[in-house]
């Protein structure tokens, strides 16, 4: 039995506000991989992070219906799609020509005493989820960075070395200038090691230190 037809039409409407939604959420996942980078994965296991991903998911599907609902004729994926991909840009320009209007109603002797500025609360969520995301991750890294001063200050040491030296895109002279600094340096043996295992989590991420750690408890085991 075939469904009527505007149950179909709300179907694809429903759908095509989906689609500019998933590439909101899409946005949002860039943001976290560009901010994070290597800790991509522990971040997106943060309540943080999943508010990022519904803001932007949200504010594209709005922006679509919003749209969609002025400009005749963008009942189409692939408006649907431009439209996630552009939101950005449309809620600034949205924000632009609502402040404009607001001025032209106004007499020159009495300005608008307030625009909505879209591109400002959301700024405002970004940023409010970041910080909830960098405080997860900061907490974490604290643990890993503890651990990781438990171990011998020449194997940390030499492990950096050879990380900086295998890695495929090499850090240039700046990174390995900062290496020396950590080593030569007249800091005490725990903050040396401390400072490592930053360089080392900053650098090439969690996994290259949780590695060593691991490998350096078994190796204790072993000789005990």
């Amino acid at each position: 039995m075939s469904l009527p037809v505007p149950d179909i039409l709300l179907l694809y409407h429903t759908l095509l506000i989906v689609i500019a939604g998933a590439v909101g959420f899409a946005w949002g996942l860039s943001e976290i991989a560009d901010a994070f980078a290597f800790d991509t994965g522990h971040a997106l296991r943060t309540g943080g992070a999943w508010l990022l991903l519904l803001t932007n998911a949200f504010a594209a599907a709005g922006t679509y219906v919003f749209i969609a609902s002025i400009v005749p004729g963008l009942d189409t994926w692939y408006a649907a799609l431009l439209t996630g991909l552009a939101w950005p840009v449309v809620i600034r320009n949205a924000n632009i020509k609502l402040a404009a209007r607001m001025t032209d109603a106004a007499t020159s002797d009495d300005p608008p005493s307030a625009a909505i500025r879209f591109e400002q609360i959301y700024a405002r969520f970004q940023n409010l989820a970041r910080r909830w995301i960098n405080a997860a991750l900061a907490w974490q890294r604290v643990q890993l960075i503890i651990r990781a001063t438990q171990c011998e200050l020449a194997d940390l040491a030499s492990h950096a070395r050879l990380l900086l030296v295998a890695s495929p895109l090499q850090e240039g002279e700046e990174a390995s200038a900062i290496l020396d600094n950590i080593i030569s340096g007249s800091d005490a043996d725990d903050k040396k090691k401390a400072l490592l295992a930053a360089f080392i989590l900053t650098n090439f991420g969690r996994e290259a230190l949780e590695t060593f750690i691991r490998q350096q408890k078994r190796r204790s085991g072993a000789e005990s």
